[in-house]
């Protein structure tokens, strides 16, 4: 199997099968090294029917030896974790993997409870992690020194809901021990940096390429990022933030030159993935589901934001919520109230609004599957479903080998 973008011969990721029926999936040393790719991706496999208690291990290299995998139901609470969960009533596997710092390759071996090797057949990239119903993600705009302290108050309470908070950084931030503050709060957990360029100007930039890339670098060298944003010795930053949510064609153009996955502007009503852009190598600019606070797009009304969750999460979209933390009025009960409504379920995948954009860099990529060749007077294949394609920006079309 192997996942290219759009009609460039780069084979992006190449899935094949090793000699004790593993899967090992491999991926181009170049997008490893220009994206890190250190969320973990669920990758889907049939298993055989009337399985019970399988185990699945990984290693990253050949000569490695297997390591167990942290095994979940779907009656846990987990985000963002190597692990492996088996649907044994839809006779599925769901392996969620991330890319390590010791090679391009993820080896993943099912076995029974004997350790005899099963016959598990790869299916697939989930849509969302571990096959979850919908996701929620949430950005904050604006952090820097003259609302620092409003920042950290709203990345607690966010944090003790188990909601990852994606936190726009104008990197001019004034006093330097906001820096220091900003760390302390990603290393709390649950807060994952994103641009939101230097000085927040209007359009035209004075320095294009320093409130876009400058930006960047600031956030890299004043912060150790997260887990998901590093590999190796280097550190990435996903997503940027259009101030005021102004954007033309030369700020998309250096987004694409920074190599930031997509763009997030500030309008609503928005519930899923945006498109692919393959000339730019980077998802089109994209709105949110909604702001909750006092102004300009946001709205206070409990039952407007719950009500527009609840229709998300029903048509298995992207639930992404933003807001002001200069302006959030936690003496009101509507922040409260909508947190605790959208937060702490296990069929939702909560994620910080760069890590779904590197999840999805993998998962929508062009899909071609190879079934297999046998004896042609041999009936292998009683039945055969073919599932639709994710409509995704790489291809829309499924090939078809026999």
């Amino acid at each position: 199997i192997g996942i290219l973008f759009g009609q460039d011969t780069t084979l992006i990721l190449n899935i094949d099968t090793g000699i004790q029926n593993e899967t090992i999936i491999t991926v181009d040393s170049q997008i490893h090294l220009d994206y890190g790719l250190s969320y973990p991706v669920t990758y889907e496999f049939i298993v055989p029917n009337n399985s019970n208690n399988l185990q699945a291990s990984v290693k990253f290299q050949a000569n490695d030896e297997w390591s167990q995998m942290l095994e979940k139901t779907s009656e846990d609470f987990f985000n963002g974790i190597d692990v492996v969960r088996f649907d044994y009533d839809e006779n599925k596997a769901y392996g969620s993997i991330a890319f390590s710092d010791l090679s391009d390759s993820i080896f993943i071996l099912i076995t029974d409870e004997y350790e005899n090797n099963v016959n598990a057949l790869y299916f697939g990239i989930s849509k969302y992690y571990d096959n979850r119903d919908a996701v929620v993600t949430a950005t904050a705009d604006d952090w820097a020194g003259w609302v620092n302290e409003k920042f950290i108050r709203t990345c607690r309470i966010f944090r003790n809901y188990n909601l990852w908070l994606s936190c726009a950084i104008v990197t001019d931030v004034g006093d330097p021990n906001t820096w220091i503050d900003i760390q302390t709060q990603i290393d709390s957990g649950f807060i994952e940096p994103i641009s939101h360029s230097r000085t927040h100007p209007y359009v035209p930039y004075v320095d294009l390429e320093g409130e876009v890339l400058g930006s960047k670098q600031d956030l890299i060298e004043n912060l150790n990022l997260p887990e998901y944003n590093r590999y190796a010795d280097h550190e990435y930053i996903y997503a940027w933030v259009a101030p005021y949510g102004q954007y033309d064609d030369n700020i998309d153009t250096m987004v694409s030159v920074g190599k930031y996955l997509v763009s997030r502007m500030y309008y609503g009503d928005n519930h899923d993935f945006s498109e692919w852009n393959q000339i730019l190598f980077k998802y089109d600019p994209i709105g949110v589901s909604k702001e909750f606070g006092p102004l300009w797009i946001g709205t206070t009304d409990t039952l407007e934001l719950n009500n527009t969750f609840d229709q998300v999460l029903q048509q298995g979209g992207i639930y992404h919520v933003m807001c002001h933390p200069n302006i959030i009025e936690w003496d009101q009960d509507y922040p409260w109230v909508h947190l605790e409504h959208i937060s702490n379920r296990n069929n939702i995948w909560y994620t910080g609004f760069g890590h779904l954009y590197l999840y999805r860099f993998l998962q929508s990529a062009y899909q071609e599957i190879v079934l297999g060749s046998h004896d042609g007077n041999e009936n292998l294949l009683e039945k055969f479903v073919l599932y639709p394609n994710y409509p995704n920006p790489f291809n829309p079309t499924t090939t078809i080998r026999y």
